[in-house]
């Protein structure tokens, strides 16, 4: 699966770090593919992810290896 902006990690984790610290949460609003979530799993971190779109739901589903019942969601 793709997602056309998927960003770096190495572009996130500057940003988590300088404003969190381990047991925090991070708030991504556009979650795509779920880069935020990743790196903030690695960082220790809590994350929340906010997403419209439902095939970059189940892309980040799979690459945060998350069980599809963890999944909130709101709208489809």
């Amino acid at each position: 699966g793709a997602h056309f902006a998927t960003f770096p990690p190495a572009l996130i984790e500057p940003c988590i770090l300088a404003s969190t610290k381990p047991g925090d949460y991070v708030l991504d609003p556009f979650f795509g593919s779920g880069t935020a979530g990743l790196v903030a799993q690695q960082l220790h971190r809590k994350y929340l992810g906010i997403e419209l779109n439902s095939d970059y739901v189940a892309l980040a589903v799979e690459r945060l290896s998350a069980d599809e019942n963890s999944v909130i969601r709101v709208a489809a």
